[in-house]
């Protein structure tokens, strides 16, 4: 755990112009911040969700965080949850599933699951006060970011190359234990809509997990993007249930 750990956390899940150490291996991207730096996206969008709200509509100001969250993450999250949904839903077989999940082009599986999950994320928020919208986001951020250390840790990487090797190396399991200090942490905002949204998101990452599984045999960057993006809405889902 160091500052630069950090700065690489920062630097592979944002957009954040952050300099990385060139040619650091997995377990030097700083996999343990992970959460925070979920965290801290999450303030940030719920910010946004207060102030928009407050001279707009709560509506309004959902679609502003949810926009906040795509533009700080430059929608890295959300590419991978296309690209699986097309992949992972195709009936094609194994190979030719991680093809169509390399394919820039987005089909029918893709687009249904970026709408539903963006829909989802904004009717979530609208719902909560800008207070708890807030809180949301941000255990939301640490909790989905979690979830994406729980598919590094179990499943195996099925790609030689791609983004997702970056994640892959030695400590996997060490860095979910740190990480999980975090989302300890954060939980303590409110950890009654906490408790619920933790056990949602168990379930969530442990379908993902279930299906890339069967589906490719294991994870690519992909199927970490697409678990990311659930497992905030399953958080965000559970907070509005509970208001």
């Amino acid at each position: 755990m160091s500052i630069r750990s950090l700065r690489s956390a920062v630097a592979f899940l944002t957009v954040v112009p952050i300099a990385a150490e060139d040619g650091v291996p997995g377990e030097r991207l700083g996999r343990a911040y992970f959460p925070a730096v979920g965290a801290l996206l999450g303030l940030l969008a719920g910010a946004a969700v207060v102030l928009v709200a407050a001279v707009t509509t709560p509506l309004v100001g959902a679609v502003a965080g949810v926009a906040v969250l795509a533009i700080l993450t430059g929608g890295l999250h959300l590419d991978g949850l296309a690209d699986a949904a097309d992949g992972l839903l195709s009936p094609h077989a194994g190979a030719r599933r991680l093809e169509i999940m390399r394919d820039s082009r987005i089909g029918s599986f893709g687009a249904v699951a970026l709408l539903l999950v963006l829909a989802g994320d904004v009717a979530a928020l609208a719902g909560l006060s800008p207070v708890r919208a807030v809180i949301a986001l941000v255990v939301a951020g640490a909790m989905s970011r979690w979830a994406m250390l729980g598919l590094v840790a179990m499943l195996p990487y099925v790609r030689s190359d791609g983004l997702g090797v970056a994640a892959a190396g030695q400590h996997r399991r060490f860095d979910l234990l740190l990480g999980s200090l975090t989302v300890a942490l954060v939980a303590l905002l409110d950890w009654r809509h906490s408790l619920v949204a933790l056990l949602v998101v168990v379930v969530t990452a442990t379908l993902v997990a279930w299906l890339a599984r069967r589906r490719i045999g294991g994870a690519t960057g992909d199927v970490y993007g697409a678990a990311t993006e659930l497992c905030q809405l399953a958080v965000l889902m559970a907070f509005a249930s509970h208001a």
